[in-house]
């Protein structure tokens, strides 16, 4: 498990989340060669066969939700399981590029139970701009209304969920597990979709 991933949310948690709508979708990619051995990943990473299928049924899932649209990661392994979201809920795929994984420079092919969050690694990007660069991607993508289905990865997630103060129940964070994001009554909650 990586290092100082409690901090990172803290930190992301200690602003929240101002969005201009009041449903919103989020599902983390499939799995990957990567993810099943451990591995920080490089952006090209594609999903493997039981991310393929995590992904279709993940589609599968969200087909009967209020989708308008669907917003994924330019790295490989999110845009594959926005590809079968779009298809299962017959929406738009388009992209943004501020919801990408944090970019973790010389860290990237190692072992992910030593990263740690808090450290800025060598040709990446710091834990704030990652926090910082995830907001504004959300921002982005809710400013353009409707209800998006946002397909991102982890680290994202947990920014989100820390700025929106809300808890993440364990399986949340699991691949290509859709998530529900709903405010009510100004508070914002997180339910699984499909369960």
């Amino acid at each position: 498990m990586s290092i100082n991933l409690d901090l990172m949310m803290e930190v992301a948690g200690r602003e929240r989340l101002e969005l201009p709508v009041d449903l919103f979708y989020f599902v983390r990619h499939g799995e990957t060669a990567g993810n099943a051995g451990g591995i920080v990943q490089f952006p090209t990473a594609p999903l493997n066969a039981a991310g393929m299928a995590q992904a279709w049924r993940a589609g599968q899932l969200m087909r009967h939700e209020p989708v308008d649209r669907t917003v994924a990661s330019v790295f490989m392994r999110a845009y594959q399981t926005g590809q079968a979201v779009a298809r299962a809920t017959h929406t738009h795929l388009s992209v943004n590029l501020n919801i990408v994984e944090r970019r973790f420079g010389a860290g990237m092919g190692n072992p992910n139970h030593d990263l740690d969050w808090a450290k800025h690694i060598p040709g990446g990007e710091s834990m704030q701009a990652f926090i910082d660069r995830t907001r504004l991607g959300l921002q982005e993508i809710c400013d353009k209304g409707g209800v998006p289905a946002v397909v991102a990865h982890g680290g994202n997630l947990r920014v989100i969920a820390a700025g929106l103060d809300t808890d993440l129940p364990e399986g949340a964070v699991a691949n290509a597990t859709p998530l529900k994001f709903e405010r009510s009554g100004g508070r914002w909650t997180l339910s699984f979709v499909g369960v």
